[in-house]
C-alpha cells in the first residue's frame, strides 16, 4: 500500500474522529436504554412478586393448591 499524502490523512483522520465520536454517543444512547430497560424490568419484577403473594393468600384462603408455588419470585 502507497504511503498517504498529508491531505489524505488529514482526511483519514477527521472520518476516523466523526466515526469515534458517533460510537461514543451510540454507546451512551445503549447504556441509558438499557439502563430504562433495567427499571421498568424492576418494576414488573416487583408488581409480579406481589400478585403472586395475593394469588397464594388466595389459594390458602380457598383451600386449594397454589400451582404456581415453584415460580421463582424475582428479588427486588
Amino acid at each position: 500500500m502507497a504511503p498517504l499524502t498529508q491531505e489524505e490523512a488529514a482526511v483519514f483522520e477527521k472520518r476516523l474522529g466523526m466515526a469515534r465520536s458517533q460510537l461514543d454517543e451510540i454507546d451512551a444512547q445503549i447504556e441509558r436504554e438499557l439502563a430504562d430497560v433495567r427499571e421498568r424490568i424492576g418494576v414488573l419484577q416487583e408488581k409480579r412478586a406481589a400478585s403472586l403473594k395475593v394469588y397464594d393468600a388466595a389459594c390458602t384462603i380457598l383451600g386449594i393448591e397454589n400451582e404456581r408455588e415453584t415460580e421463582p419470585v424475582a428479588a427486588s
